[in-house]
């Protein structure tokens, strides 16, 4: 090979290798490129915080709204809760140390139960009375008896500073609490044979017993709670289902309840008292007083309010027994009015008011040994007051739960 031809193939050998190196350059530039273009789509903290601190941040927030949305969902809850559940006291004392004494406020509403029974019905298919929501709803046809049963909440909430004193001893702790009145009336259309009334010596052989005992042993299709006391010796005679069961005194004023139907109050003395049962007197009442005459209710105004049984007449087949929970006298009357009351008897009322129903169940909810298997659909005074801490322990040791009275006796329907 010449010289020359030599020194040509070391130029081309330099050029081709001065070519890969410019090749090399231009790929790593383009490489760099590419790289600044790829960070470019990553986005940096801001300025003082760093991304942990953004996540942090971000949970705090989305937690602080599902906080409020939870706050916003319990208070329509209670909000739409105008039956007061009958809540359980939570507060469990032991039998060495006694229950400790329950804050000076609450709020309680009086609703029960919203498990339903087989008597039950939609709140919505019953037509009640301007101003009333109904919150619950029951119905019962037997034997040419049509019962239908309105729960109804009425009237503005109150705050009622319950005290033992006023209660009769039936609380353990003076408490505030605000609740919503509730009364439950039974609108019963029948012919007048269908109403008694009858003693716990007749039914039971006892001087006094329970509404339920009573009910079911009368075999009546619904009962409240009649006269108070334990005796009929209250000054004038008694009369049931068309006897006289006791003589007693000069004469009082008595509701006389005809065979036909009719009302009357008059004067039972020992004198005239058959000449009524001639006339067609089934049975007399003895009452606390009148609250309903002729439509139009007496001047009646409690400031301190109770449970209150009242028997009442819209005509002659068609009739109310209501129990009132810690309504003002003055409303239940109002509702009275409004269902077609013409005249209408307090009997009795506090822990004694009470409505047996046959086959309505537990409707409250409780689990009070002598309340759970009762069938009513009421929320007595004793349940109320467990419900809200007013009451302590019993002699075993547990918290009370509340219980029924014994009663003289019972207006009945069968």
């Amino acid at each position: 090979m010449r010289h020359n031809d030599i020194i040509d193939l070391e130029e081309i050998f330099k050029r081709r290798i001065l070519m890969t190196k410019k090749l090399f350059a231009l790929l790593l530039a383009c490489l760099l490129v590419l790289m600044s273009f790829t960070a470019c789509g990553t986005k940096t903290p801001e300025s003082g915080t760093t991304a942990a601190e953004d996540i942090s941040a971000a949970e705090t927030e989305a937690n602080a709204q599902t906080s409020a949305e939870e706050t916003a969902a319990s208070s329509e809850a209670v909000s739409e809760s105008a039956e007061p559940s009958t809540v359980q006291s939570t507060q469990k004392p032991t039998a060495n140390k006694p229950a400790s004494k329950p804050a000076t406020t609450a709020k309680s509403n009086n609703s029960g139960s919203t498990s339903k029974g087989k008597l039950e019905v939609s709140a919505g298919s019953v037509k009640s009375i301007a101003g009333a929501k109904v919150l619950r709803a029951w119905k019962l046809n037997s034997n040419g008896v049509n019962i239908e049963i309105h729960r109804i909440a009425y009237g503005p909430q109150i705050t009622q500073a319950f005290k033992k004193a006023n209660a009769d001893g039936a609380i353990d702790y003076d408490k505030t609490v605000t609740y919503q009145p509730v009364v439950n009336i039974a609108i019963i259309t029948c012919s007048p044979e269908h109403i008694g009334v009858a003693s716990s010596q007749q039914l039971l052989g006892t001087n006094v017993g329970k509404v339920e005992d009573m009910g079911r042993k009368s075999g009546a299709l619904i009962a409240i709670n009649g006269e108070a006391g334990s005796t009929y010796k209250k000054g004038a005679p008694t009369v049931r289902n068309g006897s006289v069961v006791s003589t007693d005194g000069s004469g009082k004023e008595r509701l006389l309840i005809y065979k036909n139907g009719t009302w009357k109050v008059e004067t039972l003395t020992n004198e005239n008292c058959k000449s009524y049962i001639s006339q067609g007197v089934y049975n007399s009442l003895r009452y606390q007083r009148q609250v309903i005459t002729n439509g139009k209710a007496t001047n009646e105004h409690d400031t301190y309010y109770h449970n209150r049984t009242v028997f009442a007449q819209i005509s002659e087949n068609k009739y109310i027994m209501a129990i009132g929970e810690f309504m003002p006298l003055d409303n239940m009357m109002k509702v009275l009015i409004a269902y077609g009351a013409r005249n209408a008897f307090l009997l009795n009322g506090g822990n004694c008011s009470s409505m047996y129903v046959k086959g309505i169940g537990n409707t409250t909810g409780t689990k009070a040994t002598q309340l759970k298997n009762l069938n009513k659909p009421c929320v007595i005074e004793s349940e109320f007051f467990a419900a809200n801490g007013m009451l302590g322990l019993n002699s075993a040791g547990k918290q009370k739960l509340g219980g029924p009275c014994n009663e003289l006796d019972i207006v009945y329907v069968k």
